[in-house]
């Protein structure tokens, strides 16, 4: 891979983690609007939260479309790398596996609260509640 293909791939995962932080933003702002049972703003965050999640959809297809072009044996060290499991050997790589971890990490976050608020506003028709 060249050092360009490791930058866009790099530069595509920081948009990613600026997406999730908005994401993270606003699901806490909604933890908060339901805390004070403040219906009015909680369905704006839910509306204004929309943005964000498409955005990650869009860097999604972008990154697809970047390892569509690669080769198989590409393909596989980006993956462990944004994984986590693999070990960088040059500096682009390293910059890809710090920014990757970085968003994998705010992920589960993400994923973690919208879990508690989807429970609280669902309860037992939570989307959640049906993976246990």
């Amino acid at each position: 891979m060249t050092k360009g293909d490791w930058l866009d791939l790099t530069v595509l995962e920081r948009k990613k983690y600026n997406f999730l932080s908005e994401t993270l933003d606003l699901s806490q702002q909604m933890g908060e609007a339901m805390d004070r049972n403040d219906q009015v703003s909680l369905r704006m965050l839910v509306a204004m939260r929309q943005d964000p999640i498409l955005g990650l959809e869009e860097v999604k297809r972008a990154i697809d479309m970047k390892l569509v072009s690669l080769l198989p044996e590409e393909r596989e060290r980006v993956s462990a790398l944004g994984g986590g499991t693999g070990e960088p050997r040059e500096e682009e790589e390293r910059g890809y596996f710090n920014q990757a971890g970085s968003a994998r990490r705010l992920l589960e976050r993400v994923v973690e609260l919208d879990r508690r608020l989807n429970r609280r506003m669902a309860g037992d028709g939570s989307f959640y509640a049906k993976e246990e």
